[in-house]
């Protein structure tokens, strides 16, 4: 499954609640009529404090919306017939031009039924080390790295997102110019079972240091996710 993850910096002078009215009104009504959409989320930033051994990259957003295809066909036949429509809702209250990233998304540890909705999201854009290549990055994260990440205690849900196109105002771009190479999703069942998580030693001798192997910087952000209920 392609996963379509558009990120969302508010214009100046457009407040956090004018924001959020407007993703959850005119926006969310335009997405949900998309042609071959499968799932969709808006994402809010509830929190951008930095929490990473690693240092804070270029990624400044106050949210994303992350649209789920089948396919890539199906995700540039969906814009193709819808994407002024989005942009048009969107163009009032975000940042232009718009940055997106295209991923393929690996779930590793599903969030529990009994947690789902209820839990902690927090989401970490990554890039490459200086002098690793995307081959590198790939191989180290998404076999290596997501073994390590399974000795670490108290996460609920883990996914990871591997970065395979990059648009800014609906353009191809190199990674130079929009530096991500991978996104994760984190979730816990409260910020106690964060800390936890955090203070293993499956994170502090294993999962951090191979980290630092192969990724420059992480940007975090707590998140707030909602659903759109799509239309039939």
């Amino acid at each position: 499954m392609i996963s379509r993850i558009s990120l969302l910096k508010c214009r100046e002078g457009v407040s956090e609640e004018a924001f959020r009215e407007a993703m959850m009104g005119n926006v969310r009504e335009v997405v949900a009529s998309m042609p071959g959409l499968r799932k969709c989320e808006i994402n809010f930033v509830t929190d951008r404090q930095q929490r990473s051994h690693l240092g804070r990259g270029a990624i400044d957003i106050d949210g994303f919306i992350e649209m789920f295809f089948d396919s890539y066909g199906d995700m540039q036949e969906a814009y193709r017939q819808s994407g002024d429509a989005v942009l048009a809702a969107l163009e009032p209250i975000v940042e232009t031009p718009l940055s997106t990233l295209v991923v393929v998304k690996k779930k590793d540890t599903l969030v529990p039924a009994y947690l789902d909705g209820k839990a902690i999201k927090r989401v970490s854009f990554c890039d490459r080390k200086e002098g690793v290549d995307a081959m590198t990055f790939h191989d180290e994260w998404w076999y290596t790295h997501s073994v390590l990440v399974k000795l670490m205690s108290g996460y609920c849900g883990y996914n990871q997102n591997l970065v395979v196109d990059r648009l800014v105002a609906e353009k191809p771009v190199h990674y130079a110019d929009l530096p991500v190479e991978g996104m994760v999703e984190f979730w816990f069942e409260d910020m106690d079972a964060f800390n936890e998580c955090y203070s293993t030693v499956g994170f502090k001798l294993r999962a951090s240091v191979h980290a630092a192997e192969f990724i420059g910087t992480v940007t975090t952000y707590f998140v707030e996710a909602v659903s759109v209920e799509l239309a039939k």
